[in-house]
């Protein structure tokens, strides 16, 4: 797919490859004909839509927004969306309010379609903001399937800073991933109080950290060679031929060209 990395890359590899030509490369898979359509119509939908119901019956228009959001999978719960979308988000007990996932909260807030009702999407810099993030999630999906890992280290990366509690890596679950696979926390930590768990968090991480750039790139490299790690295992092979090569990538002093080069005319093998 254009603008995507190589498939079968370790996704360690991969993420320092990414690191040179991430924007470039977004800019030119977001330019894609199937990409381009679906922002096309999903645009002419919002600007025709005579009521919030005719956005929330319209499954290709909620998919899009949805995915905006990494909530894609849930486009099938019309009966919870609707509350949620139309949640007034100044009462605590809204539907939107009480979702322990906050990217409810945040599409209700950017749809405002409670204040506004259809119009709420009609509003100057909503689909603009709208069609960013859709193709932010869909880049990072694309990449995700190349490589596994990746999609998640991206999203990390892009949210980390605005981790100010151990509530907010418990409440999204894509930052708990990869916080707990890094500090090789159980999954089974799941099934302790929400106290717990966020006691459990902060005795293994400095939650401050993650506002260094610094830090969080480590942490990131930490969390993909661990993925790299579970898929070779998985395969059954080991680091096998890619252990010497991972060496060569390092701190990220050594020239990569090379190592790419080879590692991407392995085609599609996996470890």
């Amino acid at each position: 797919m254009a603008g995507s990395i190589a498939s079968g890359l370790p996704a360690i590899v991969a993420w320092k490859q990414l690191q040179k030509t991430g924007d470039a490369a977004q800019e030119k898979w977001s330019k894609q004909t199937s990409i381009q359509q679906k922002i096309a119509y999903v645009k002419d939908v919002a600007s025709k839509a005579k009521s919030v119901d005719d956005l929330l019956n319209n499954r290709r228009f909620m998919e899009f927004a949805l995915s905006a959001y990494t909530l894609e999978s849930e486009v099938d719960k019309k009966g919870l969306l609707k509350k949620v979308l139309m949640s007034d988000l100044g009462d605590q007990n809204s539907y939107a309010n009480r979702m322990n996932d906050d990217r409810y909260r945040q599409i209700a807030s950017t749809l405002r379609f409670k204040d506004f009702g259809v119009e709420g999407v009609k509003l100057p810099g909503v689909m603009d903001g709208l069609v960013a993030r859709y193709i932010q999630n869909e880049f990072e999906k694309a990449q995700g399937q190349a490589s596994p890992g990746l999609r998640e280290a991206m999203y990390f990366k892009a949210n980390a800073a605005k981790i100010n509690s151990p509530w907010a890596i418990l409440g999204d679950k894509v930052l708990r991933e990869v916080v707990t696979t890094t500090l090789g926390i159980p999954k089974e930590l799941a099934i302790q109080s929400v106290e717990s768990q966020a006691t459990a968090l902060t005795k293994k991480i400095d939650i401050a950290k993650f506002k260094d750039p610094r830090f969080v790139e480590t942490f990131i490299q930490r969390y993909l060679t661990q993925r790299d790690q579970e898929t070779a295992q998985a395969n059954g092979t080991g680091a096998g031929m890619y252990g010497g090569l991972l060496q060569l990538v390092g701190d990220g002093t050594n020239d990569m060209s090379g190592v790419l080069d080879l590692l991407q005319g392995l085609g599609t093998r996996r470890f």
